[in-house]
């Protein structure tokens, strides 16, 4: 079966496919970003009570995933052509796995990483637990060009100096009311300049904040989040969050 194939690969077998994919990667153009997905964990559980990530419930934002956004096969579109960037029968193998759903992420082939990498990844991700990690890195990290270790420590990164942030800091305290839209985007631009909110989206359901989500500069993505790795779009996508946002608050 293709999931037991998948589950006996080896780091050898691995690293032979990335390596094959990146001999048709497109080179690094200006345009080209990375998404910051951050979900605000109480929202998030509040429609998915029953996951173990959610046992245990905070008013933080919480790592979702670092996605690539560029066209990486080079055929002119960006598609679900550009994820998953394992060669041959190897992508196959995964996306026969990944066809289950998130049922499927524990049967992935385990990723590469070490203890301390492993360690910090789970204190900002807690969809490890239901293997999220191994879901982001088969679908987003190959197609990044890093080694796992490089990639996943960018992303604990970025989460932390978020978390330091205006933005984090007004989302925790006024986490359990409403607020409105323009100051949760006045915050982030107070860090990061006037035009910085415009590499933000923020998305809800029903009003309720479920994620945030950042754009940044492929070049400079492992610098930092600061104002010059900012990716600042000229037409900043929407989100689907109103005008007032309800934050939810973690229930005791």
């Amino acid at each position: 079966m293709q999931s037991e194939r998948v589950a006996r690969w080896g780091l050898r077998g691995t690293l032979l496919m990335l390596a094959l994919w990146t001999l048709f990667a497109t080179p690094a153009s200006a345009d080209d970003a990375y998404l910051l997905a951050l979900t605000w964990q109480p929202g998030f559980c509040a429609n998915h009570a029953a996951l173990a990530e959610c046992k245990t419930v905070a008013p933080r934002l919480v790592l979702h995933g670092l996605w690539p956004d560029w066209d990486v096969n080079g055929d002119g579109k960006r598609d679900s052509a550009d994820d998953t960037c394992v060669a041959g029968n190897g992508r196959s193998a995964i996306l026969a796995v990944e066809k289950n759903g998130a049922a499927g992420w524990p049967k992935l082939p385990p990723i590469d990483l070490s203890v301390a990498s492993s360690s910090d990844l789970a204190g900002v991700m807690p969809g490890v637990a239901a293997g999220l990690d191994r879901h982001e890195w088969w679908k987003h990290g190959t197609c990044s060009g890093l080694k796992p270790d490089d990639y996943f420590a960018t992303a604990v990164l970025l989460v932390r100096q978020v978390e330091r942030g205006q933005l984090a800091k007004l989302l925790t305290t006024d986490a359990g009311s409403d607020i409105d839209r323009n100051a949760l985007l006045d915050a982030f631009a107070a860090d990061f300049g006037k035009d910085a909110a415009r590499a933000l989206t923020l998305d809800c359901a029903k009003s309720a904040l479920i994620e945030i989500r950042i754009r940044l500069q492929r070049a400079k993505v492992t610098e930092g989040l600061n104002p010059e790795s900012l990716a600042i779009p000229d037409k900043p996508a929407k989100g689907d969050c109103g005008s007032t946002i309800t934050v939810p608050g973690a229930k005791p």
